[in-house]
């Protein structure tokens, strides 16, 4: 990348081109919001970041036609939002990503007034991807969330193992979890098991948190509640390397 890390794009091609190649390269989460009528541009590479194991969140500026459409192999939940709301935004593994004026892809002809910043900063692509989520993301529609897992079942990546839980929660199945994790106040890693109680998320409804970046699950361990949170978690009571979830009796 040019410039500490930004680059500026103002043609539609170069905003396509950057915009596959930053969705192609997540690994763990993805977010993205963009026009509904340009989503025939990106649907293989969100095919493919689906099939790898990543969390894709997919906004979309205006309803589609199609709003039974299934969404299923290109994005893990999908939100709609009232057009011209949102900008043109991509982020993947909360390390880079671009954002701009979704005119560049809808309006060729006015790239001379707009343009879309790239970027490879870490504190760039947390910032966008908190205000996706706490803005954006929470005043859009839910369309579509992926079907809830069958349990037992183990998660690496943290926000899936609380997007599982919350679907189970809000479907009314009650969860067991056994975690691998160290506490957040020092110690050595420990393995902690009981009934989930509470988690705190905002990515399917209902949210349940007021801050974008919570995660976290509540577990009753021996009579008292502790909280879990995923890697570089420090409000928590521990930190998260594995969980593995299943229902409960």
């Amino acid at each position: 990348m040019e410039d500490a890390g930004l680059r500026i794009h103002r043609t539609r091609s170069a905003v396509v081109e950057a915009a596959r190649s930053i969705i192609d390269d997540a690994e763990e989460n993805l977010t993205v919001a963009l026009p509904a009528s340009e989503l025939s541009d990106f649907e293989s590479s969100l095919r493919d970041a689906v099939e790898r194991g990543a969390l894709v969140l997919l906004l979309i500026h205006g309803a589609p036609t199609d709003a039974d459409r299934s969404y299923g192999d290109r994005a893990t939940a999908v939100r709609v939002i009232e057009r011209g709301m949102a900008p043109l935004l991509v982020t993947a593994d909360v390390r880079h990503g671009l954002t701009g004026q979704f005119q560049v892809l809808t309006s060729p002809s006015t790239a001379s007034r707009s343009q879309v910043t790239e970027f490879a900063n870490r504190n760039l692509a947390y910032n966008h991807f908190t205000m996706f989520l706490g803005n954006y993301w929470q005043l859009a529609t839910e369309r579509y969330v992926a079907e809830r897992s069958a349990f037992p079942q183990t998660f690496t990546e943290f926000r899936f193992a609380v997007l599982e839980a919350a679907l189970a929660m809000r479907d009314g199945v009650t969860l067991e979890a056994r975690a691998r994790v160290v506490p957040t106040a020092g110690g050595p890693e420990t393995t902690v098991e009981g009934t989930v109680t509470n988690v705190r998320q905002n990515i399917v409804y209902p949210a349940s948190s007021p801050s974008p970046a919570e995660r976290s699950l509540t577990v009753a361990v021996d009579g008292e509640s502790v909280t879990i949170g995923g890697l570089g978690a420090t409000k928590e009571t521990y930190e998260c390397f594995e969980v593995t979830l299943e229902r409960k009796g």
